[in-house]
């Protein structure tokens, strides 16, 4: 039995037996059984920490692209999961963890391998400043060019206590609980980052070209509520416009107008959880120029229009989560 097991003692999300239906989807292919599933949620200020375990096939994946304005941090209890992160494809195994920097679109989906459990921390930029300027920059795990990292068995166990020990803190919230998760996540990235640069783990650095992509990745992050265009881009980063293009996609696995409306709807998910705006105000607030335009776009992005978006989060919230 895995180590993760114990977490089903904590309130769940939802639990429920959810019938594969007729599709091209992996997980929905005729013939599978049931899946039995269970979600916990559990967050404080920015932080979130979310766990999901499918006995089965999964019915759902988050098959379209996203990112966050925090650092991903995956840990794979059980199963095989797709990863597609920056333009290339990961097949991620039991004991993997995959590590996501801020604003890095990427989606996930299902292999053929029944029964999935997967842990996955939202960790806020300020979780990770240091408190020596010459101590480890904490950030730097989410900045290999890999960003699968394969743990031997006693090093799974090691980061499985380091999360059930976070989701035990988080779920009694004692005196002092955030500072003991925020430690936790601290003790769990050392220890990922000295096992990558130890002999166990071949660790290739972050290239030139993906530094600069990266920096264009964050620039866009930051400023897609403005105008952003590939001219704009090209004379900031001093790139001609088509190496940039050519660039971006080839690292990215996106055109720069697909990564910059996945930003906008990403943080117009957020706005229309979050708050009472109305849809126009989201629209301008996310960079649009129109209402319709957005409409399309997110409903292209999210397979449904914002306003149907906001009346889900009143019920089934995983529906769009990372899976």
């Amino acid at each position: 039995m895995l180590l993760c097991s114990p977490i089903l003692h904590i309130v769940l999300f939802y639990d429920r037996i959810s019938m594969c239906k007729t599709g091209a989807n992996h997980s929905d292919r005729p013939g599978r059984i049931a899946a039995v599933e269970k979600q916990v949620e559990l967050r404080f200020n920015n932080f979130r920490i979310n766990y999901f375990k499918a006995n089965g096939y999964p019915s759902k994946s988050m098959n379209h692209y996203h990112a966050h304005d925090t650092y991903e941090f995956f840990y794979l209890c059980n199963g095989e999961r797709f990863y597609y992160i920056s333009g290339q494809d990961y097949c991620v195994k039991r004991g993997d963890v995959v590590l996501i920097n801020r604003n890095v679109i990427h989606k996930t989906r299902p292999t053929n391998v029944p029964d999935y459990e997967r842990i996955v921390l939202q960790i806020p930029h300020d979780f990770l400043a240091p408190d020596d300027p010459d101590d480890l920059d904490l950030t730097e795990c989410f900045s290999y060019s890999t960003p699968v990292i394969s743990l031997e068995r006693k090093n799974q166990s090691i980061i499985e206590s380091i999360l059930l020990n976070i989701l035990d803190e988080m779920q009694n919230e004692a005196a002092g609980f955030k500072s003991i998760v925020r430690a936790q996540i601290t003790q769990a990235l050392v220890f990922i980052h000295r096992h990558a640069l130890s002999g166990n783990h071949k660790l290739i650095q972050e290239t030139y070209v993906h530094k600069k992509i990266h920096d264009v990745v964050a620039y866009i992050g930051s400023n897609h509520m403005n105008e952003i265009a590939l001219a704009n881009l090209a004379e900031h980063f001093h790139i001609s416009k088509s190496h940039l293009a050519r660039t971006f996609k080839k690292v990215t696995g996106l055109t720069i107008v697909e990564y910059l409306n996945s930003v906008r709807i990403t943080y117009a998910k957020k706005l229309l959880r979050n708050t009472e705006m109305s849809i126009s105000q989201i629209s301008s607030e996310t960079g649009f120029n129109n209402v319709s335009h957005f409409d399309r776009t997110f409903k292209k992005l999210t397979g449904c229009s914002p306003s149907h978006f906001r009346k889900l989060q009143n019920g089934d919230y995983s529906i769009f989560m990372d899976i």
